[in-house]
């Protein structure tokens, strides 16, 4: 039985401001708003904690360095490291453009993805060319072999490869790969990965290998979702919905890997599941952990519900799940708690 309230959001709507996207650090969750302000919570307590820092400014994104720093930006182009102490000025653009994700490499070299293009703060240089590989069903966007798409999902591998994603309603996606360490998009396809069928919708590591899991989901007529584990560019499906029949199809966004237990979290319609890692491949059995009841928007791009849950964080024996209607989602020891 579904435990989600069919909310559909009307273009006539007015839209509250949302969590857009959120980061850990020790016992603190930091997060930005989709109207650019920062929260703060400490998760020892679930209240929330007063952060100082210039009202003035409209923050887009946030992330972490590599000393698991916070680092949010703007959308006048600035980058910030933010701390209990404020915020501490780290870059400034030339051009106040909007900065939409930000990520580290392992040289702690950030890279700022901005509407047009990715761009490496410490030299000032922007990349726009990327080689793109072709979507069946998909019309010819633009005449060029090379350009940048806008993507919803940024990660950096152990390879400090940058992966962006991104896709089209059921008309399948895409994918771009940068070099952060030779600083030069990567011409490289991935074997046994149909595009027309790849609907990446998170992107994340085991903490163990240097295998990309990508995790791959749609509602379109019917739900879809299948768990992808890439390793040397070659893709496997370790969770695939041809294994389920129709009615018991799982539509899949939100995923991520506990490193230390390789427990792997699964955000689906019907709740959020967990599972063992298999070292033989494919995953036999999943266990339904909780069923948060949450609201749920239209997906623009096909016909069906957008995924109500966007992002899942493992934090000193919490399961932090950020949905796009409800705030922020705790699961502790069987109960489901919000954090306000």
């Amino acid at each position: 039985m579904l435990k989600f309230i069919a909310f559909f959001v009307s273009c006539f709507t007015f839209a509250q401001p949302t969590i857009k996207d959120m980061i850990a650090k020790d016992s603190l969750l930091y997060a930005v708003t989709t109207d650019g302000k920062i929260k703060c919570w400490n998760l020892s307590t679930e209240k929330k904690k007063t952060v100082t820092h210039n009202s003035r400014f409209t923050f887009t994104a946030i992330g972490s360095d590599k000393q698991q720093n916070v680092v949010v930006g703007t959308n006048n182009g600035k980058l910030f490291t933010l701390s209990d102490k404020g915020l501490q000025l780290l870059h400034a653009m030339q051009k106040p453009y909007t900065i939409e994700h930000i990520v580290f490499n392992s040289q702690n070299e950030p890279y700022l993805i901005i509407r047009n293009a990715l761009y490496a703060p410490l030299t000032h240089t922007y990349w726009t060319a990327f080689p793109q590989q072709t979507t069946v069903g998909i019309r010819i966007e633009k005449r060029a072999k090379e350009f940048f798409r806008f993507p919803s999902c940024v990660f950096v591998d152990a390879h400090d490869v940058i992966w962006m994603t991104n896709f089209y309603g059921e008309f399948g996606g895409s994918f771009q790969l940068f070099d952060s360490k030779e600083r030069k998009p990567l011409n490289r396809s991935i074997e046994n990965l149909e595009l027309g069928l790849f609907f990446p919708q998170s992107i994340f590591s085991d903490g163990k290998t240097d295998a990309v899991y990508i995790a791959s989901g749609l509602q379109h007529l019917i739900n879809s979702g299948d768990i992808f584990k890439i390793d040397n560019y070659t893709a496997e499906k370790i969770l695939n919905d041809d294994d389920f029949d129709l009615n018991n199809r799982l539509f899949i966004r939100a995923s991520t890997i506990d490193p230390v237990t390789q427990t792997l979290y699964i955000a689906t319609q019907k709740g959020i599941y967990k599972t063992s890692l298999s070292e033989s491949g494919k995953i036999a059995n999943l266990e339904l952990l909780c069923e948060p009841k949450l609201r749920w928007e239209r997906e623009p791009l096909a016909m069906g519900a957008k995924m109500a849950i966007k992002k899942l964080l493992l934090v000193r024996g919490k399961l932090l799940f950020l949905t796009s209607q409800n705030g922020i989602g705790v699961f502790e020891n069987g109960n489901i708690s919000y954090l306000k």
